[in-house]
């Protein structure tokens, strides 16, 4: 495959439309459309749906992951001629100028980008050879991503890893189901075994925690999205059938915003209820059985890529404040 042609299909993938690729390689659209539609006519298989935005076929998928995966081997060969050429006495053969960074593609849940992913950050500012851009998926939704080669690594629950790909563990997040007490004196669900006003670190503490045993079925729930099947799956668990009333919240900080200032209850990151403040005194677990642990994986290219290991070292590094 020519490699200008595999390019001209990332870069109209990325910008979602021909003429935002063409801007981004420097050529024009009827150009970028003309390599697409020779790569297409060489390969004999339809790669992009020329819908709005651009996306890509079975066959384009294929095609889109070997474009990531050359793009990034490339950056680092790049780099590496860079520094030789940077050796050489007076710089002969070298044609100076700082070169463009690495773009590293990740898929985060959004809990972890709010609670133990931030550490990364700084590991990354450190690098002046890498960007990174981040794809905000739910950790139960994240692998089709990453075989679609839309991203080059991604965080995730499953365990198995596709062909081509590496798997490590982080850890596990732990999640609590809470709901601010004001909900549950709403719905009735305060009982005896209440505590006397201090605040219950909901399920870090439980001897010392407030506790509200509830009607599932009917307390107002709030979820973070379409792709969210945690509260879900919590209920599933405790013999609910339904879905009770549900607000939808979609981002981490105000999700936890919103449960804690009653709009429903909610699974919340253990690691996030210090991030409350006041807020969180008031929150109560809803169940006897208020936690839910789930894992989350490290799944990236297998790929000899400096970049790429550096990226996966400090994901783990950061990782181990996880339970």
């Amino acid at each position: 495959m020519n490699i200008d042609h595999v390019k001209a299909l990332a870069a109209v993938v990325d910008e979602g439309t021909v003429e935002g690729g063409a801007f981004v390689l420097g050529i024009t659209a009827s150009a970028a459309s003309q390599r697409i539609r020779t790569l297409e006519s060489k390969l004999g298989q339809v790669l992009i749906r020329r819908t709005n935005p651009i996306t890509v076929t079975e066959a384009g998928t294929a095609v889109l992951r070997y474009a990531r995966q050359v793009e990034l081997l490339e950056s680092e060969a790049l780099d590496r001629l860079h520094g030789i050429a940077a050796d050489v006495p007076d710089g002969a053969g070298a044609r100076g100028g700082r070169r463009e960074p690495t773009v590293l593609r990740i898929g985060v849940n959004a809990d972890s980008l709010a609670t133990w992913f931030r550490p990364v950050f700084a590991e990354v500012a450190a690098w002046d050879d890498v960007v990174i851009r981040i794809d905000v998926v739910d950790q139960d939704k994240a692998l089709p991503l990453l075989t679609s080669g839309e991203v080059l690594g991604t965080i995730t629950s499953a365990e198995a890893s596709a062909y081509g790909t590496q798997v490590q563990r982080l850890g596990s997040m732990r999640y609590v189901a809470v709901a601010a007490r004001s909900l549950l004196e709403r719905h009735g669900g305060m009982t005896a075994r209440e505590g006397s006003g201090s605040r219950a670190p909901a399920g870090s503490r439980s001897d010392s925690a407030s506790l509200a045993e509830v009607d599932l079925a009917t307390l107002p729930m709030v979820n973070f999205g379409r792709d969210d099947d945690l509260q879900l799956n919590f209920l599933a668990a405790a013999g609910v059938e339904g879905v009770p009333p549900t607000s939808v919240v979609p981002s981490s900080t105000e999700f936890a915003a919103a449960v804690a200032a009653g709009v429903g209850w909610g699974m919340i990151p253990i690691m996030q209820l210090d991030d409350l403040g006041e807020l969180g005194d008031h929150l109560v677990p809803i169940t006897a059985s208020p936690n839910a642990d789930v894992p989350l994986y490290w799944h990236h290219w297998t790929l000899a890529s400096d970049k790429l290991s550096r990226l996966t070292e400090a994901l783990k590094a950061a990782a181990e404040v996880m339970r």
